[in-house]
């Protein structure tokens, strides 16, 4: 035997190929496409064994045998590609049809061994090459009219509208086409045996076809089908290219500079070595680059898809506009038939169908119990599933009873779903735990393609980013309902501070309504004896309507301060509001024996809300006048500080101060030294104040009392 690179290439491919066979039959061998397949494996393979030896042998005599152990094999790849074609199909033929062939088979095989078929050896630069006989071109014949039949059934099956084969079924079909259409490039192998000196690369052309059937077999997904068809083809060209380098080498040795290099099919060999070992890694790096720009181009940018789907996830804290957008994306990029993503509705253990596109809209708002076969089997397994795999295991033989009535269960689930695939999406969070919070259910896509590696890496990516985002959207909404209960709390201690506030005022207020209310009396009671005096009338049109509009202005004023209001900005005058605040409050200041000062300076206006700085200046004078239990004097001060540019207010007393530990809480909500008090009035006076973006400031001595300062900025002028 004489081993060169031509006979180590089939050999090394026979290997594979029936260990191709080998691995499918081992997977169901039950199944009659998978026991087909194997036959076609096995055919193939000792065929390109056969080869490999008649290659490398030495004399007509060896190659002649091997040639015709090669053919035992050769002679049953048709009827093998034909009867695993029509098992594929699910095409029903009567038995004797079979018969009849595989005995034809056995004649021809019988017919091979003769020196009718093979009569001898051509010796080509490869090696050894078999001379054909009177039958050979019959058998030709067979082979072809076999191979083309076969080709028709699978087109046939491809282009069917009647819906006799699913999604995962049609995608066998394209492939195994795909394969057999590559297939016709061996019959190149033919024309050696009349004499053309060709080199025969049909086992290179077998080793890219039987791999991608026999993953159409064994793989439901076909994902990764791309990815081989693209490894045989770089790996096929690889070797040619190899090969060719040889033999051009061999060529020159012999031809050209035997004589003067005394170059040999040895020193060629090894030239060959060098020229592989120096050049291998930037051929495959050309021939990639070729293959994947005329031959393998992306139908999207799974990139790009994958960056605006995470953008919107990070962006969006809506969660109804976050799932719209990703669905929209993924459905329109993918070129999806439909497409639907349900939210985990928690207090009503549901599904809720939040988005949908194309023809899943009539979806939209729809529930779904948290009971569903499906979700249980999504949330369990945490991976994507295909109806396609369902319903391929569905028709296995061994499934046990209450597998099948379970997978009939999630199959007719996934059908209300609309869905051909669902992608689960699981939070592992702190805040809502270990739970399915979304399913993403995707339909058929539009080229009628079955979902690639690529399709099912991106989802699973995008499934788990949307865990994390829909974990966020949700707890945001629920911060923010919580937000709003406490901002309505607080508002609700706001106003229960402030009518606190207003009852202190009512004596003011009381001593503020009698005076007009006396007069008015007092005219009610004479006008019925006085009416007709002229002298009488003059003094009632006189007094009594200012009476009733300072009433008047006195309950619009209350009604103003009592009632929940929004900020309202306005220039206004401090002095002027602290002068209405001192005057509703003198009533308080007498009983408790206060003496008001007033040292209003000269400031500009401020833009503010009065009704909210009354309340202010209200709760810093109350304040201060509760601390001076046996009287004292209160201090109201105003001034303009031309530094930083703000009017400065000074509520001071000669009450009994504050302690140093107290006047680190003394803003703080709730603290009060005060018995019944509410302890919110110095926290609500600090909001406002810092609502009106000023400042409040305080100083205090034990026993010397408190001056609390509100700085506040002018307003700008007009």
């Amino acid at each position: 035997m004489n081993f060169t690179v031509y006979a180590i290439l089939p050999l090394f491919s026979s290997i594979s190929l029936i260990s191709f066979g080998v691995f499918v039959l081992s997977k169901n061998i039950k199944s009659s496409i998978n026991r087909t397949f194997a036959l076609l494996c096995c055919s193939t393979g000792l065929w390109s064994f056969g080869y490999s030896l008649m290659y490398a042998s030495i004399t007509d005599q060896q190659a002649l045998f091997w040639a015709k152990l090669g053919y035992l094999g050769v002679i049953y790849i048709p009827i093998s590609l034909y009867h695993f074609t029509i098992t594929l199909l699910k095409i029903r033929l009567r038995k004797f049809i079979l018969w009849f062939l595989y005995l034809l088979s056995i004649l021809w095989i019988i017919i091979s061994q003769s020196k009718y078929f093979l009569i001898g050896m051509n010796t080509f630069f490869w090696g050894y090459y078999p001379k054909v006989g009177f039958f050979y071109p019959y058998w030709v014949g067979t082979y072809v009219t076999l191979f083309l039949i076969s080709v028709y059934l699978l087109f046939d099956g491809y282009r069917d509208t009647t819906g006799k084969y699913s999604p995962l079924e049609k995608s066998q079909i394209r492939y195994v086409l795909f394969a057999f259409m590559i297939a016709t490039f061996s019959s190149v192998d033919y024309l050696q045996n009349f004499n053309l000196a060709i080199y025969p690369f049909g086992y290179a052309i077998a080793f890219i076809c039987i791999p991608i059937i026999a993953y159409a077999i064994v793989r439901h997904r076909l994902m990764d089908i791309e990815v081989i068809i693209k490894k045989g083809v770089i790996f096929s060209t690889l070797m040619a290219s190899i090969i060719g380098v040889y033999s051009l080498l061999i060529f020159l040795g012999q031809n050209i500079f035997q004589e003067t290099l005394r170059i040999n099919q040895w020193i060629a060999t090894i030239i060959t070595a060098f020229v592989i070992a120096v050049g291998y890694k930037p051929l495959e790096t050309y021939i990639t680059n070729i293959t994947d720009k005329y031959f393998f181009r992306k139908k999207y940018d799974y990139q790009k898809t994958l960056k605006d789907s995470s953008e919107a996830m990070n962006l969006l804290t809506d969660i109804d506009r976050l799932v719209k957008l990703t669905t929209r994306i993924v459905a329109r990029r993918m070129e999806l038939e439909e497409a639907s993503t349900l939210i985990y509705d928690e207090p009503r253990h549901k599904y809720l169908v939040r988005a949908a596109e194309g023809k899943s809209r009539d979806l939209w708002g729809t529930t779904y119990s948290d009971n569903f076969e499906l979700f249980k089997h999504l949330f369990s397994s945490k991976q994507i599933l295909l109806k396609d795999e369902v319903v391929n295991t569905l028709n296995s033989k061994l499934i046990m009873p209450d597998e099948r009535k379970r997978l009939t269960t999630i199959r007719k689930e996934m059908d209300k779903l609309h869905a051909q695939m669902c992608v689960p999406s699981i939070t592992r969070g702190k805040y809502m735990g270990n739970k399915l919070v979304a399913v993403f259910c995707m339909g058929t896509k539009k080229s009628g393609d079955m979902y690639s590696n690529e399709d099912i890496q991106l989802l699973s990516t995008l499934s788990n980013q949307a865990a994390v985002a829909v974990e966020n959207a949700i707890m945001y909404s629920d911060l923010m309902k919580q937000f709003q209960e406490l901002k309505e709390t607080k508002d609700q201690l706001v106003q229960s501070e402030k009518l606190a506030a207003l009852g202190t005022m009512a004596a003011g207020i009381a001593h503020e309504i009698k005076n007009p209310l006396t007069s008015l009396q007092l005219f009610s009671q004479m006008m019925a004896e006085r009416f007709d005096d002229h002298e009488f009338r003059e003094k009632f049109t006189q007094i009594v309507p200012p009476e009733i509009e300072r009433l008047n202005k006195i309950v619009n004023e209350l009604v103003s301060f009592a009632k929940p209001s929004k900020l309202i900005m306005e220039p206004a005058q401090v002095n002027d509001i602290l002068d209405k605040t001192i005057r509703l409050s003198e009533i308080s200041f007498k009983k408790l024996n206060v003496k008001v000062i007033k040292e209003f300076g000269p400031v500009p206006a401020v833009m503010c809300d009065q009704q909210k700085l009354m309340q202010i200046f209200l709760n810093l004078i109350m304040n201060g006048s509760q601390s001076m239990a046996s009287g004292g004097t209160l201090t109201v001060r105003t001034y303009f500080d031309d530094i930083n540019k703000n009017v400065c207010i000074d509520i001071k007393d000669t009450g009994h101060g504050i302690t140093e530990e107290n006047m680190k809480k003394i803003f703080a909500p709730f603290f009060t030294t005060k018995e019944g008090g509410t302890g919110l009035g110095l926290a609500i006076t600090k909001r406002i104040v810092e609502e009106h973006k000023g400042k409040i400031k305080i100083k205090s001595a034990v026993g010397e009392g408190t001056t609390f300062t509100v700085e506040l900025p002018v307003a700008a002028a007009s």
